[in-house]
């Protein structure tokens, strides 16, 4: 009777035995079979293009089976389908630039209905007051508005910039849709008055774009048509983009010669500062690639080794101007 109870103790074990033996080979099989997405607001920048490529490539080294890379076109009803379509095809992680903050609740909260994992790039997925609700990477918005305004007024005071602060224009171009660039312009803002209390307050202006060129270009030329009593424009941005953008409405306008622009990003302003002309004279320069690929680490990380994903992650910012660039920039 001992020996029917040891040998029946002996099949449950085996039998238990195969059965976890079978579990570990299908949490070994997802492991390697992990498949990613990135989407961006928009690749027609070259910063995303650059980000997207390195994320791809990081998650690629580290045993993604797959990366799937999405434009969303800064359209809500592309990302929105494309969000639906990775979730239909169960990816573990997705990397997320939003078009519009706006969507952050309902991609949140269809991701977790699928337990898909997110980080946000560059913009972060915020709740009705502005608080982050995933995992975000980017950069330090506020410092670096700060910085690159105190290197502009620098520049304007050694160089004799303010001698007519009457005909002269602070022209900020802004993405207050976009809550990770509120702090950078800010930051420039405040910076500026700070540094330079007397200077008019009504010659400060705003004017409001999506991150891309192409609007930057028509609301700054609006506000540049709008106050043809400055001569002196100094143009600060939330990304390089828009500066560039604004350069060129100072340009049609026959004002770039006296103007002074810095930008943040450093990607376009190798263009600018191959010129014999610009009134760009500096850049921050921020490594799209470091971001790619931390986000793309950190999401692999937990998906491979059940790794906490910090909430915030900035990387930091180096200046570049004409005399640093190709060190920097130029590959």
């Amino acid at each position: 009777m001992n020996k029917k109870i040891l040998l029946a103790a002996i099949i449950i074990l085996s039998s238990f035995a195969f059965s976890c033996d079978t579990t570990t080979s299908k949490q070994s099989s997802k492991k390697s079979d992990l498949v990613i997405a990135v989407i961006y607001k928009t690749l027609d920048e070259a910063w995303f293009q650059e980000e997207s490529e390195a994320a791809k490539n990081k998650a690629l080294a580290m045993g993604a089976k797959d990366v799937i890379t999405i434009d969303a076109k800064m359209n809500p009803d592309v990302y929105l389908s494309a969000l639906d379509n990775l979730i239909t095809q169960k990816v573990d992680g997705i990397l997320i630039c939003v078009p519009d903050q706006k969507l952050s609740k309902i991609t949140i909260d269809r991701c977790k209905k699928s337990n898909i994992a997110v980080i946000a790039c560059d913009d972060p997925l915020t709740d009705d007051e502005g608080n982050y609700i995933a995992p975000f990477v980017g950069i330090d918005s506020n410092q670096i508005g700060r910085d690159m305004t105190s290197l502009m007024v620098d520049y304007l005071e050694k160089n004799n910039k303010l001698s007519d602060p009457n005909s002269s224009g602070l022209l900020l171009m802004s993405m207050d849709s976009v809550s990770s660039c509120i702090p950078r312009t800010e930051g420039q803002l405040e910076t500026f008055k700070d540094r330079l209390p007397s200077f008019p307050r009504e010659n400060i202006f705003q004017a409001e774009y999506n991150g891309q060129s192409e609007k930057s270009f028509y609301s700054a030329a609006s506000t540049i048509t709008s106050n043809k009593n400055i001569k002196n424009w100094f143009v600060m941005s939330a990304n390089e983009a828009g500066t560039i953008g604004a350069i060129k409405a100072l340009d049609q306008s026959g004002l770039a010669e006296n103007a002074v622009a810095v930008g943040v990003g450093g990607y376009v302003a190798k263009d600018e500062f191959q010129k014999e002309n610009s009134p760009l004279i500096a850049s921050a320069y921020i490594s799209a690639t470091e971001v790619g690929e931390i986000a793309a680490q950190e999401l692999m990380e937990n998906l491979l080794l059940n790794k906490n994903i910090p909430d915030k992650y900035l990387v930091k910012d180096k200046v570049i101007t004409k005399d640093n660039y190709k060190s920097l920039v130029i590959k």
